[in-house]
């Protein structure tokens, strides 16, 4: 009895020191883990001036013509033209040559743009294109020469003057939809639509004509569609994913997908 009562008193020592140790292997784990590994912005102001855990990026191709002219084959043929336009210099989306950068212009923040994906329309393309695919894009937009002329007017502006800024070249005027700034297509163009639709012809994504032709006499197809415009998704249309917008109202949404599907 006495030598039971023993083994019973190790079996339940050796059971508390084996769970105090996966406890301190646990916090010690979790010392590292949890802090998240993020690039450091030169534009970020650090509270107390002490800087947040962060890795330094460095792109492996900086500088490199073979490189560049991979890029540049990448761009294309991931359709980033159809919304940054051809050479990069702007359409839908923002120009990536002309030196303005919202999110940073340094390598590694081009990366991490790329990579991630920004809101408002632009996807993550790390999944598809990996860390190299990424990074000689990054190398292509940085040896292009920035414009001599640099469009400063917005594409509502170009939109509702009759007569289009002097300082916008007309190769990109030609390029600019006319964007009502009410009603349904205000609200496309509001919620970054159309940075990759169109009513007409596919640019990254479909045309609104063929997801009217493909989804209009199912049954069900309204709620379907709010579900795929809410959280985004990939695979029906193509390998280039739909980012999630879920910062569109309800009411804008049914609007927005009513619309849709009567286009033709």
């Amino acid at each position: 009895m006495k030598q039971r009562t023993a083994w019973a008193a190790a079996l339940v020592f050796a059971a508390l020191v084996a769970t105090f140790s996966c406890i301190k292997c646990d916090a010690e784990a979790s010392d590292s883990s949890d802090v998240p590994s993020a690039i450091r912005y030169e534009a970020n102001v650090s509270a107390g001036g002490v800087n947040p855990a962060g890795v330094a990026l460095e792109n492996p191709y900086k500088d490199d013509l073979q490189s560049a002219q991979t890029g540049e084959r990448l761009f294309s043929s991931m359709n980033c033209d159809g919304c940054h336009g051809g050479g990069a210099l702007g359409w839908v989306g923002p120009s990536l040559v002309d030196g303005r950068w919202r999110y940073g212009g340094a390598d590694e923040e081009i990366f991490h743009s790329i990579f991630y994906g920004r809101p408002k329309g632009m996807p993550a393309y790390g999944g598809l294109l990996g860390s190299e695919g990424v990074w000689m894009i990054v190398t292509y937009l940085k040896s292009q020469p920035v414009p001599t002329v640099v469009p400063t007017t917005s594409y509502e502006d170009l939109a509702t003057n009759a007569t289009p800024d002097a300082n916008v070249p007309t190769s990109l005027v030609a390029l600019q939809p006319a964007l009502p700034a009410t009603g349904v297509e205000g609200m496309l163009a509001k919620y970054g639509c159309v940075a990759c639709h169109t009513v007409e012809k596919k640019v990254v994504g479909p045309a609104f004509k063929d997801v009217a032709a493909k989804y209009r006499a199912q049954t069900g197809a309204a709620a379907y569609l709010a579900v795929q415009v809410k959280n985004g998704g990939a695979g029906v249309w193509g390998m280039i994913p739909m980012p999630p917008h879920s910062d569109v109202s309800t009411t804008d949404l049914d609007a927005i997908i009513a619309w849709i599907l009567t286009s033709k």
